[in-house]
Parts: C-alpha cells; structure tokens; sequence
C-alpha cells in the first residue's frame, strides 16, 4: 500500500522560462514519493544553460485599459467576464458561509483539529477491520479488502491534499499552520501504514482467494499497485528494520520539506548581492532602475536581491559584463549549509536503498515507471545527450556571434567557421540571448502577440477546444463566501454533454501578495464511486463522530449518465501568477503564461476524464513518467496557428489573431530550442547520477554537478558555485526528472498519429475523431491500465505493438521519436 504525493507541479519546460521550484505534496495511494512544482527563475536556471532566452520586449507591450462591460453576452463571454471583470463579478445568494470547497467541516481553522482526530479514528478502524478479514468459506470480507484499502487511501489523501493546497496557497496564517499541523500527523501515521503486515497479508489473501465472484481487472488493478507498493516498502523485512524504514522516512520528509524551503524561498534569504559603482555597470539600464536600487550610503553600492527581477533584469539588460557576473555567481554561490541538506538527502535515500535490498534509490523508485530501471533511463538520456549536444552547441555559436558582433562592431556570419570567436560565458548567456532575439522581431516591425490573450480569452478557448475533442466544456460559477481562500479564484464547472458535470476547477490565477509564483495542479478530491461503501462494517458505533463535528469530507456521491452507481466528483486546483485585472483591463498573457496554462489544464482535463471506480488509479494517480503525457501534449495545441486562430482576438478591438503573426512569433520562439533541450537533459542526468549513489559512498553534489557540465555542458560551469541547491525537483521528482523528456517524445508522437494529419471527414487540428481516440484509448483509463499498453493502442502499428511490450526496445523507440 502506497501513499503517493500527486500534486503536479509543472517540470520546468522548454520555452516557458521557468526553473525549479519545489514540488507540492500530495497524496496518491498510500506511499510516500513526490512530483514537483516550477518558479520562473532565469537565473538560477543559468547554471545550466537551461532557461530559454528571455521574452522578446514586444510581448509586455502596454496596452492602455479599457472599459470592461458587466453585462456579459452568451457562454463565450460569460466564461471570458468570469476571468476578466473584476472580481467578485456576482454575489452569492447563500448567506450562510460554507466550508472551503464547499467542505462542511472546514470552515474555520479550527475546524482542522477535530477533522485531524475523526479521519484518525475512521482510518484506524478500516485498518482494523481489513487486517481482521477473516478466511472463511464466504470469502465475503476478503471480497472488500480493496474496495476498503481504497477508502481507507481516499480518507487520508482526501484531508493530506486539501491540506497540501490549502499550506501552500492561503493568504491567512492560521489556516497555514493548521493545515501543516495535520499534514504532518497525516502523513506519520500513512508511514506507518506502509509497513504493515496486517493489511498486506489480507490483501494478499484476498487476491489469491478463489472468489465466486471474481475480482475485476480494475480492482487487480489496484490490488497489484498497492502489493508492489508494500514490498517496495520493505514489507518482507523484520520489524526492527521496517521500523527503520519508517524512522528514515520521516526523516527524508524533514529533510525534503527544508530543501524546498531553500529552493524556492531561499533566494531572498541569501547574502545580497553588492553591485559597486552602479551608475557605470547598468549604464544604460535608465536612471530610473538604477536610482531604484537599495543602498547602504548615497553614491555608494547597490545591493541585489539574489533572484530578484532586478536580477533578472541586470542579466538580461546590463552592458557591462561585470555586472551580470557578480549577479550571476551572487545568484548560485555556495551555501554549505544548504549544500548539506541537499546531500543529507540523498545520503538518507541511498541508505533507505540498502533497508530495501536495493543498490540505489534510482531501483527503489523506477521499479513502478514506465522506464523500470536506472539502466533504462541512463540508456534513454546519453542517446538524448549524444544527438543533442551539436544542436546545442550551434545555439552557443549563435551567442557567440552576437556577442562578438557587441564587442567589435562587425557582423559575423553565422555559418562562417574561420572566425575567432569570443567565449560564451554563463553569465552572457541571458544577454546575447535578448540582443539575437531583438535582432529577430524588432519591435517596430512584428506586432505585440499579448492583447490578442487576455486570461479569459485562453480559458473560453480551451472550452472550446475540449467541447470540439471530447464533448466537454467550462461553465463559470460563483462561489459561496468561505468557498474559497481568495476572492480573486474563479471556479468553473466541468460539463460533459451526454453525462453532466463531472468535476469542478477551481483557478488561482492572479497575482497577490506571498503567493508562490509557481504553477501547479493540485487534485484536492479524486474521482471514486462511493455507493458501495460498507461503512457499517467499520464496527463503529452509531454518533461515533459527534464529539468531532459530525460528518467528515465523505459525500453522497453523483448519479453519472452511462455509469452505474454514484461517484464523488473530481475537484482540483489550478495555480498561476497572472497579474490581476484590477488596473482596469483583463491579465494578458505572454507566450510563456498562456503555455503554462494550457500545460496545467491538460493534468486538470486527465482529472476529470480519468474518473475510475477507485481513488488510486483516477486521474493523474499514475505512474511519474507518464503523469506528464496530456499537459505536455496540450503544449502541442497551443503551439498550432489553426488553434490559437480559432479563439484569439484582440481583448480591444475583438479583431481575430492574425495567422502570420502567430506563425512569425512562433518561429521566433524555437530559436535557441536546442541550447534549452540540451539544459533538460543536463539536468535529467544530474538527477540520475546523484540517486545512483550506494549506501556508504562519499557524496560531493558539486563536483558531480561540475563534472557532468564538463563532459555534455556547451556552456562552462563556474567554480565554487552550487546551482543544484535551487533545483527542487530533486525532492518531488527524485530519480524520475526524466519524464518530461521522455513524455515529451511520446507526446509528439500522439500528437502526429492523431491529430497533426487530417483525419476523415475533413476534421483538422481538432478532430473529434482523434479526441475521442485520445479519451478512449488513454484518458480515462487513469492509472488503471499499464501505460505501455495505452500508448500501444494510440500508435497501433508496428511501432505500437513493440512500444505496447514496455522493454528495453521499447525505451529505445521512445528515444527515437524525439530525436527525429
């Protein structure tokens, strides 16, 4: 049994400039392992020659307010109002106050104390109930030992993902600490859970038992996953040792938790950065910034917030090289202590390795993907490196070019290879990346892309969008005071056209202060059916609950169309840092914002597709290297100019998105694509080889991360610098950063099966056809079917049939398909 951490954080993916931050919690099954969040961070992603060059000027073109109508006209604008009024747009007619999410319980801070104990008490008697299933002629209780271990994941996860959201996003501290506080005592007792013979053994039994009434595939399913996930967890080793599982884990966590501290906060707690003489190093930068900088004395030093947009700026806008380098090396500087951390960390994984049997955490943790092994990805990765690395390699030649065109005056060629050219070091690469791009789309010549998206605009598109794929769409709502933790989240119901709603997204778009500026979906509730529910079995008495409030997060559950019995409902949360639309005009979105949306509304639209009978396989409750196939597949949708044309229009003029400037601004966006890829796969190995470290072996993250960028890198590392104390990932996706490459190649691949050719009836882009196939054939199967097996079924083919075996050949196919 498994407790897994699904909150899906985005990877940091090409063309978004965006790093890494660290990844949200959230519960999946009952075992402890985690996905991951991103930060828009240029800087620190520099180290690395990973960060895509930075936004042309064009796209933060100021566009002055306009009026913004109240009276919204049909469900296009009723959804694009929904994101583009101020807000509140309506008032609630309820005036009592709900709970969050419309919750009972939570409706108070408070609340989550008596919440804490009743879900205790519930889960400890289903625990009890399931180890005391007796082996009987009947096999009756034998025959519920899934169905309860899936309850018993759903009791748990449902309050540790609330939470996880709830810590991560609330403006108010007492609901912040609160949930923490929960957190953590949920999370300790899932530990626990992990290592208990009691209910491995039942569910052992019950799978093994000849039922008259066999198990179903799905319910194998799910009893196959949580068997894995308890011999994972060392469920054969004696109890002093699983002891020590537990013990290392709980450790891991604390560790976990202070690691992603440093790596997303932990810029604005470093040393600042001392800038002297100013007025001479951002000559040009506009007296304006510079004055606005902080200084000790007048004339003296400017101080520099490592990661700051000053920062930010100064590395994309400085002249002088000097300056871009203090801030760089400022940005990355080794910090022992949190070089520590970081190393502790995996010290202790590598450690829990050698408790399992296993030689590193790399076999303990891919022993469930897609990829099945270290040696798999190592395989996947070096082929990626060895094909990617000229690619990148003349992206720095471009750089180079530019930069010595800035130092001399002269124009070189971009084919000559005669030249002597001047190093491109990491911190020009920002820079020179700016002026080659400016050099691409003056802004005097290619319009600005942005007033065409306003964040109502995207979301009315992606409606239509699902509506013309898969017979879904948004329908906008208001929200019930106390519904929500901000008054600025929009929630919209999700309706299919044959079944009704079948979940509701709940977007925290906008900007506010403190809030993480990262993106994120967080599934606060799966999809589960609930009718079935033998509560009565639990042996608790009658009122049980009273003394903790009464009822708990459990509903009566909805009667689908076409699905017998009744489910709970998907609910998850979309994250963003939009701006606001309290200037007087709608949030614009630039390229890189309207990508991240699309890419979160593809982990929301698995959400509510994949809705199974059981909590662990629904939705994104599936394996790491897969969970990214449909929001990286989205990416393809928003990067189609038959697409974007289909909704876009100026939020002035309502003039349609013209196709030639989508195309030029596009082709504009894949420049430098392959220095980018190449930093992903840097990154990908580094990953790799620190979690196929063994127990006992000495660990020096930064010689690691300095080797590795001398043997692939195309851009040389600095000295005394850690940059691998900002990359959160290593928490949330340890051993598994690979699976944005790897989705992203499977990604294309659907994509040109289904959608890239014209299917029958003269559909385009969006043909239902291929929508449907997608839906079929992968979405809604969830976690509930191998992975291999539903990408098998989408390719069809020869290729199908040997990417449908998931071996090592397999693997090399994937590769193929992104090399090509």
């Amino acid at each position: 049994m498994s407790l897994r951490y699904r909150a899906i954080r985005s990877l940091s993916s090409p063309r978004r400039l965006t790093t890494l931050n660290p990844p949200r919690l959230a519960c999946n099954k009952l075992f402890l392992s985690t996905t991951s969040r991103l930060n828009r961070n240029p800087q620190s992603q520099a180290a690395l020659a990973t960060s895509p060059a930075p936004s042309t000027s064009y796209e933060s073109t100021y566009i002055p307010p306009p009026p913004l109508s109240s009276t919204p006209r049909g469900d296009d604008e009723a959804l694009k109002a929904h994101f583009d009024l101020p807000h509140p747009i309506t008032t609630s007619t309820t005036t009592s106050s709900s709970g969050l999410f419309t919750f009972p319980p939570l409706t108070h801070p408070s609340s989550l104390r008596p919440l804490t104990e009743r879900t205790l008490v519930q889960a400890s008697a289903i625990v009890e109930r399931i180890c005391a299933a007796p082996l009987d002629p009947s096999g009756k209780e034998l025959r519920l030992v899934v169905k309860n271990l899936d309850r018993l994941s759903d009791v748990l996860c449902g309050v540790i993902d609330m939470c996880e959201l709830v810590r991560n996003v609330h403006p108010d501290q007492q609901w912040v600490q609160e949930s923490e506080r929960t957190y953590e005592v949920l999370c300790s007792f899932m530990n626990e859970l992990n290592t208990s013979r009691g209910l491995y053994e039942s569910l052992s039994k019950a799978v093994s038992y000849p039922h008259p009434n066999p198990l179903t595939s799905a319910e194998l399913k799910v009893a196959q996953t949580f068997l894995s996930d308890f011999e994972r967890s060392g469920i054969h080793l004696p109890p002093a040792v699983r002891q020590k599982f537990v013990s290392l884990s709980d450790s891991l966590l604390s560790l976990g938790r202070t690691f992603l501290s440093f790596a997303s906060s932990g810029p604005s707690t470093k040393p600042l950065i001392e800038l002297p003489e100013p007025d001479r190093l951002l000559a040009g930068m506009g007296s304006q910034f510079i004055d606005s900088l902080p200084r000790k004395r007048r004339g003296g030093a400017a101080y520099i917030v490592p990661g700051s947009w000053e920062a930010q700026m100064i590395s994309r806008y400085a002249r002088e090289g000097e300056a871009r380098r203090l801030v760089y090396i400022g940005g990355i500087q080794k910090d022992p202590e949190r070089v520590e951390v970081l190393e502790e960390m995996l010290k202790k994984r590598a450690e829990l390795a050698n408790v399992l049997g296993k030689e590193t955490w790399g076999d303990v943790t891919l022993s469930d993907k897609m990829a099945k092994n270290p040696q798999n990805v190592f395989g996947f990765l070096d082929s990626l490196a060895k094909h990617h690395k000229p690619v990148a390699a003349l992206d720095v030649g471009i750089l180079r070019r530019s930069k010595a065109t800035t130092l001399t005056g002269n124009n070189y060629d971009l084919n000559s290879t005669s030249v002597h050219l001047p190093p491109l070091n990491a911190w020009d690469r920002d820079y020179f990346a700016e002026r080659y791009l400016s050099t691409l789309a003056p802004t005097s010549s290619l319009p600005p892309i942005t007033p065409y998206f306003s964040t109502g605009t995207a979301l009315m598109g992606l409606s239509k969008i699902f509506k013309k794929l898969y017979g879904i769409s948004f329908v906008p709502r208001s929200v019930d005071s106390g519904e929500v933790w901000h008054d600025s989240v929009r929630r919209l119901d999700v309706v299919d056209e044959n079944e009704g709603t079948i979940g509701i997204i709940y977007c925290d778009l906008f900007s506010r202060t403190n809030k993480p500026p990262s993106a994120a979906h967080y599934t606060v509730r799966c999809s589960r059916r609930v009718d079935d529910d033998d509560h009565a079995g639990d042996g608790l008495p009658a009122g049980w609950d009273e003394k903790y409030g009464g009822r708990g997060l459990e509903v009566d559950g909805e009667t689908l169309k076409g699905k017998e019995g009744k489910y709970q409902l998907p609910v998850v949360v979309l994250t963003c840092d939009f701006g606001n639309v309290d200037v007087g005009r709608p949030a614009l979105l630039g390229w890189n914002d309207l990508e991240t949306l699309f890419h979160e509304m593809g982990h929301a639209i698995h959400s509510m597709i994949g809705r199974t009978e059981f909590h662990n396989v629904s939705g994104t409750r599936c394996a790491t290297d897969f969970v990214e196939l449909p929001s990286i597949l989205m990416e393809h949708f928003v990067s189609s100019p038959e697409v974007l044309s289909s909704f876009a229009s100026h939020y002035l003029t309502n003039e349609p998105l013209p196709i030639p400037l989508i195309e030029a601004h596009l082709k504009l966006n894949q420049s430098l694509a392959g220095l980018e890829t190449h930093g992903q796969i840097c990154m990908a190995l580094l990953d790799q080889k620190y979690h196929s470290l063994k127990h006992n072996q000495e660990i020096d993250s930064s010689k690691i991360w300095f080797d590795l960028q001398k043997n692939i890198g195309v851009i040389q590392p600095i000295e005394n610098t850690a940059w691998q104390t900002q990359f959160g990932h290593l928490y949330g996706y340890g051993a598994t950063y690979y699976s944005y490459l790897f989705d992203r190649a499977i990604a294309g691949k659907v994509w040109n099966t289904l959608f890239a050719t014209p299917r029958r009836g003269g559909e385009g882009v969006l043909s239902r056809d291929g929508g449907e196939m997608l839906k079929d054939k992968l979405l809604k199967w969830g976690g509930g079917k191998d992975p291999w097996l539903m990408i098998g079924d989408v390719i069809q083919g020869n290729e199908g049939e040997i990417v449908s075996r998931g071996d090592e050949r397999s693997m090399k196919v994937v590769g193929g398909w992104m090399i090509k």
